[in-house]
């Protein structure tokens, strides 16, 4: 849960704010003039922590939209990978989407058929070929530098985001990297990287 108070400006004024109140009413009489300032002090200081309280919320908003649009960005970079599994499963296990929808969106907007899509691949058997395979690995190849300078990318959300991305980067140059890929070796691949995509998606901004 995000701390209102992470900024320290805001919590320092509120506090001399009471010290000054309280060092008035002390030290200032009923026909003080120093004591008929307190409530034009009250008002300034009250504007100082409204307007600052504003200003580090809206901060703080364009950030998390910053992050947010970010992370939906990589998300859907790598949801290209959703369509290439989908595709190796047999025709009547596979995942279909409706018509206005995408494995791209899917990924952007944590659709519910990632889910779907990685326990097919967990219970399901894999049939394809070994120049399927090759054209899966050359596919990969050829997205391999566009994913490999988004890493800078994911290390702007956190820390954990950056462990993620990083995990999924690994299984995919692992892919492209294996010479003697099976069915059942593709299978586990999969399954991981479905896995690492799932996880990568519900790591909290």
């Amino acid at each position: 849960m995000k701390n209102p108070l992470r900024n320290p400006i805001i919590p320092a004024f509120a506090g001399l704010l009471g010290l000054l109140l309280f060092w008035f009413s002390v030290e200032s009489g009923p026909d003080d003039i120093v004591g008929s300032l307190v409530p034009e002090l009250i008002g300034f200081c009250l504007e100082g922590i409204f307007f600052i309280g504003i200003f580090s919320w809206l901060q703080q908003k364009k950030d998390d939209d910053r992050k947010r649009e970010l992370k939906q960005s990589l998300a859907g970079a790598i949801g290209f990978t959703c369509q290439l599994i989908n595709s190796s499963l047999p025709p009547d296990q596979r995942v279909a989407l409706a018509i206005q929808d995408s494995w791209t969106r899917q990924a952007r907007t944590k659709g519910t058929q990632l889910k779907t899509l990685h326990a097919r691949v967990i219970a399901g058997e894999l049939n394809v070929s070994a120049d399927e395979i090759q054209a899966m690995q050359q596919l990969l190849r050829a997205r391999l530098s566009t994913l490999d300078s988004l890493l800078s990318v994911s290390a702007e959300l956190s820390h954990a985001h950056l462990s993620a991305y990083t995990l999924i980067l690994n299984e995919i140059h692992r892919l492209t990297e294996h010479e003697h890929f099976d069915s059942a070796e593709l299978k586990t691949s999969f399954a991981d990287l479905m896995s690492l995509r799932v996880s990568f998606n519900t790591e909290p901004l």
